[in-house]
Parts: structure tokens; sequence; C-alpha cells
């Protein structure tokens, strides 16, 4: 059970404590997909630390699944006359079922967002592709406003309008670098992540606070992307011509979340390719995730073990 316990309190301490240390990597000085990968391998952490909580917590004590450091229900029983500890198999088997059925809950959620997320895609790129003209991934749509947007999923889409092709080459070659970052970064998905966590359970601050930071970091990670490649300065003038139009919920727009911030970051971004490397960027993002759960397992494995050394002396 010693593992279990570990495994929930690293899960209730990154989903209370991630969004604050995770805010110290949105910086210019750091690459955004640092602090992006961050937040996703977070939300992923907690997600699967608390059903493999729940399991460990459901299998009876003399399983073996928990038995290298599994010492707490051991040591409760020797501490207790007759070795009766009905109450304790009661608060195990009561916290499998709350955290079991947090995962069904998630599960069911996501199930049901998937396929409204799956249909909506659909609808919308075959519309589209009845009205306009398929360039290679890139959806031309006979339209003067300038608006460019990204659709994620099996058939990934480039939605772009003539208003675009109308920009001057290096702004138009930014928004379609732009967007093309989004597909290859799979921003779409994480983005997904992000909304189904917080639809899910809306009560733990990470989750909570998900959607809206990965909205962002994603377009600051594709924004940066497109500026490596073509230069801060068409990426900051495509950001001021391009709008966001009718782009869907489910799509990635140029110009929809936080252009303010994006464009201060934009004038800062020499910074970041003088610190981190992108490799070591996302090795950094693992050690960020890990790091408190190691420590979480740890502290919960030490305390049984001073009080099973308290008990027996």
């Amino acid at each position: 059970m010693t593992l279990a316990l570990g495994l929930l309190v690293a899960a209730i301490v990154i989903g209370v404590a991630a969004p604050a240390y995770l805010r110290l990597a949105v910086t210019p000085r750091v690459r955004p997909g640092l602090a992006l990968a961050g937040w996703a391998s977070s939300v992923l952490a907690v997600s699967l630390l608390v059903p493999a909580a729940g399991l460990l917590l459901a299998f009876p004590a003399d399983s073996g699944l928990d038995g290298l450091i599994g010492m707490a229900n051991t040591c409760v029983n020797a501490v207790l006359s007759r070795g009766e500890v009905v109450w304790a198999d009661i608060a195990r088997l009561g916290g499998a079922a709350v955290l079991l059925g947090l995962t069904v809950r998630v599960i069911a959620v996501a199930l049901v967002t998937l396929r409204r997320h799956r249909r909506d895609r659909r609808e919308h790129v075959t519309l589209l592709r009845a009205v306009g003209h398929a360039d290679g991934r890139v959806l031309w749509i006979e339209a003067p406003v300038p608006v460019a947007y990204s659709v994620g999923g099996r058939d990934a889409t480039i939605v772009a309008t003539r208003g675009v092709a109308l920009l001057s080459a290096p702004e138009r070659d930014a928004v379609l670098a732009h967007e093309q970052a989004h597909l290859r970064g799979r921003h779409h998905l994480l983005v997904l992540l992000a909304d189904i966590a917080a639809a899910a359970l809306p009560f733990v601050p990470l989750f909570r606070l998900a959607p809206d930071a990965v909205r962002v970091l994603v377009e600051l990670a594709a924004d940066a992307d497109a500026a490596r490649r073509h230069g801060p300065g068409p990426v900051r003038s495509a950001l001021l011509s391009v709008t966001a139009g009718q782009a869907p919920d489910t799509a990635l727009a140029m110009s929809r979340d936080a252009v303010d911030a994006r464009l201060l970051w934009l004038e800062n971004s020499h910074l970041a390719t003088r610190r981190m490397p992108v490799r070591a960027g996302y090795a950094l993002a693992t050690v960020v995730t890990t790091v408190p759960a190691l420590l979480a397992v740890g502290a919960v494995a030490a305390l049984v073990t001073l009080y099973c050394l308290v008990a027996a002396g």
C-alpha cells in the first residue's frame, strides 16, 4: 500500500503545485516548447498516477504487486492487537473506489469529447473541400480577408483564404510555417488533452488552468518555429495582418489567442536562441514532471518506515 499512497501523493503534488513551478518556464529566455512539454507531461502524469494508485489500492495486501515497498499494511497489522485492520481495508477499498471512479469519469468525458471533436472536424473539412481548392496540405478558400488556421487529426489540413495569398511573400511563408508547426507538433492533440482534463476534473488546479495555458503555449511554440525559419519580423507582421475569422473551436487560428503577448514575445525571441537547446529543453521538461513524483513516493516510503520503526520500538 505504500507505493499506492506514494503515487496518490505524487498526483496531488503535481496537480496542485505544477501550475506554480511551470510558470517559471514561461519566459522569452526559454523556448516555449519547454513550458508546453511541461504542462502536457504533467497533465498526462496525473492522469496516469491516479488510476495506478487506485489499482494498487484495489488489490489485496498480499497480492505481491506492492511487495517491495508495501510496508504500510504489514506495519499496521504488526502494531495493532490481533492484526485486525478492518478500518484500513475499508479505507483502502474506499480510496480505490474514488480513484477508479475518477478514472472512469475521465475516460467517459474523453470518449464523448473525442467523438464530438472528430465529427465536427470531419464536417467542417468536408464542407470546405466542397468550396475550396486543395494545394497539398493547404486548402485555399476564395475570400478577400486574410484568415489562416489549421485542423488536426488524420486528415490534417491548413485552411487559408486568398487574402493570405495576397500578403507579401515573407508574411505568407510565415503564416504557413506557423500552421505547419501546429501540425508537426501535434498541438491540436495537446489542446484536446487539456480540454478533456479540465472538463473531467475541473477541481484539480492543474487541469482547470491547462486549457488556457496550453492554447497560448502552442501558439508561442508555432510562432517560435516560424520565426526560426523566416525571422521574427515577418511573423509579427503576419500576426497583425491575419484575422481569426470563422475558425472553429477545434482549429488553431493564427491570430486568435494572446496576440499582444505573442508580439511582445517575438520582440525578445532572440534571447531563447542563446539559451537552451531544444533537446535539453525536452529533457528538462521530463525532469520537471518526474522529480516531484519521485520525491513524493520517496517521502511516503520514508514516513512509513519511520512509523514502523517508532511503533516497533
